[in-house]
């Protein structure tokens, strides 16, 4: 297991619970297969760790959290390189896939 990220405790009305997903190899993030999770209660806004089950080398992966007043949501990615997360910009996703 892999933590990706700690989050501080957060309004469970207006943001989401953090997500984690695989990016497939048309740079789309796929939702289809559960990857990870959240260690917070579910829709609470608890603080908690965002985690990768098993994390698999040379893998892209997407992760975030929606605000669902469409203000500061987003995402970013990473990719696991020699068992290490590396952060990747949005621009250099297609190289990395």
């Amino acid at each position: 297991m892999l933590v990706i990220k700690n989050y501080d405790g957060f309004n469970g009305r207006r943001f989401s619970n953090p997500w984690v997903a695989l990016v497939g190899e048309d740079a789309r993030i796929d939702f289809s297969a559960k990857i990870g999770g959240y260690t917070g209660a579910w829709g609470k806004g608890e603080e908690g760790q965002l985690y990768i089950n098993k994390p698999e080398e040379g893998k892209v992966y997407a992760y975030g959290q929606k605000d669902n007043r469409g203000n500061k949501g987003g995402y970013e990615y990473l990719k696991i390189v020699n068992g290490k997360m590396v952060e990747i910009e949005k621009s250099e996703l297609i190289e990395n896939l």
